[in-house]
């Protein structure tokens, strides 16, 4: 049977590379509005021939160490070049600190590598919008991207009805709980906010957190939550609608998540409150979780990469599943994102080699699923075969996956706020949440202030484009 799976880093460093994101991306917002470096039209591109010549690309592995750099040539340099030997694939280290802003700064002036990497699709968009980037659209049809690529991270790839970037690592927000504590006290994973809220009571009276939760580390952390949220009780349908600019984020619907959300941290259900939150590192958070003082943990599927660490030393075991809708009507939902992705320069010499090196990576599975056995990186968002799967992959990760290719195929996937939203008003929630969260901020202010920065967004044309869900949510 085949599946269409999805891609993302997924390394333990990818919060990190998510935290220096999000200050590229604000900076980034500007960029649309002059689109004045790359006027003259791009080198005309030779789409067929054995591609030969010099490739650049700079590169920031997610762990820099000898052993990081080595994983990250073996899986995503020496393939290739052995397919293509006439190509000079020079690749360049940079710091995962200053990438992001060495590029802006290379692309503006016209220079820069051939291959252009990015922590998110955002990023990639305002790049586009300010005319740095390859239109993909004619290669990609030549060799037939769409029968590889998942549909909605086609796309989520396009600026202006163009092609111009491949996503490169794709993850979803889901449930993990603690499988031994679970086993002990009978308990079963929610499916619904009365089941939730009625283990949440259970575990508090047992002495146990219900969720464990910090973001000392990662302030920006907060928006996983409200991504989760916003799917669960206002629906994937009502934010596709939001983020297509046909209703307001100001509407009752997201006035019920951030309020619900509020009251479970009031209640204590989330890392025992709002200052035990902003106090607590994710050393902390993980082994609290392993140990069983914290009952459940939403976040991404890249702590597949952490928690076994902690799980091991603990003795237990950890399993998920998916976050429980928490409004009538609302389907159970995957959250989409794109944790990187990858692009063309406008002003390449190179368009043949550049363009052929994505479809190398968009192609070769085989390839791609070893580098997920052996580094812990996830699948691209591509048709993939239950077979090729090494049995070396965690069968939980690997679960992961099947059922994000039943739920893009039946619709049943949402958004994600550092994938889908706009430049500034994905700023605008890692900087106001907690505010909220604190009684420093109104939900009804915050709204406004989300609705604002979004309607700036769309001004801009920063809004990535809005990839289809599933039926509407009854309300």
């Amino acid at each position: 049977m085949k599946h269409h799976i999805p891609l993302r880093p997924g390394r333990r460093a990818s919060a990190r590379r998510r935290r220096l994101a999000v200050g590229a991306v604000a900076a980034l917002a500007a960029l649309a509005p002059t689109a004045c470096s790359n006027d003259a039209p791009a080198p005309a591109a030779n789409l067929t021939g054995e591609p030969s010549g010099t490739l650049t690309y700079w590169f920031a592995p997610f762990t820099p160490d000898a052993q990081g750099v080595a994983d990250w040539k073996r899986f995503n340099v020496d393939p290739f070049v052995a397919l293509h030997p006439d190509v000079d694939l020079q690749t360049v280290q940079k710091g995962l600190n200053v990438l992001d802003r060495q590029l802006q700064v290379a692309l503006a002036a016209g220079t820069g590598p051939d291959l252009i990497i990015a922590p998110g699709v955002t990023n990639q968009i305002a790049y586009a919008q300010a005319g740095f980037l390859h239109d993909l659209t004619p290669f990609a049809a030549e060799n037939a991207w769409s029968d590889h690529l998942l549909p909605w991270a086609q796309e989520i790839a396009t600026a202006d009805g163009k092609l111009v970037t491949l996503p490169q690592s794709y993850e979803t927000l889901v449930l993990f709980y603690n499988k031994t504590l679970f086993a002990e006290h009978g308990w079963v994973p929610p499916t619904n906010r009365q089941e939730l809220e009625r283990l949440a009571a259970q575990m508090t009276a047992a002495g146990v957190t219900p969720f464990a939760a910090g973001n000392s580390d990662y302030p920006a952390g907060t928006e996983w939550l409200v991504s989760a949220l916003l799917n669960s009780v206002a629906g994937a349908e009502k934010v596709h609608d939001a983020l297509s600019g046909t209703v307001p984020w100001t509407d009752p619907a997201f006035a019920q998540t951030i309020d619900l959300l509020k009251e479970y941290f009031d209640a204590g259900w989330f890392g025992g409150g709002v200052r035990q939150y902003f106090a607590t590192t994710d050393p902390v958070k993980y082994a609290q979780f392993a140990s069983g003082e914290a009952g459940m943990y939403i976040s991404g599927t890249w702590e597949f990469v952490t928690l076994p660490e902690f799980f091991d030393q603990s003795g237990a075991e950890f399993d998920w599943a998916p976050v429980p809708p928490l409004a009538d009507g609302v389907p159970t939902t995957f959250p989409l994102s794109v944790g990187g992705a990858l692009s063309v320069n406008a002003n390449t010499k190179n368009p043949l080699a550049a363009q052929t090196y994505l479809d190398w990576i968009l192609k070769d599975s085989e390839t791609m699923w070893a580098q997920v056995a052996a580094t812990g990186a996830n699948p691209m968002p591509v048709t993939i075969d239950d077979a090729d799967i090494p049995s070396e992959v965690d069968p939980r990760f690997a679960r992961v996956y099947t059922s994000l290719s039943e739920a893009s195929e039946a619709g049943l996937v949402g958004y994600t706020t550092w994938t889908s939203w706009g430049a500034q008003s994905n700023q605008f929630i890692v900087d106001n949440t907690d505010k909220v969260l604190s009684d420093v901020m109104t939900t009804e202010t915050f709204l406004q202030g989300l609705d604002a920065a979004f309607q700036e967004d769309l001004r801009r044309g920063n809004v990535p484009a809005v990839f289809s869900t599933g039926k509407p949510a009854a309300r």
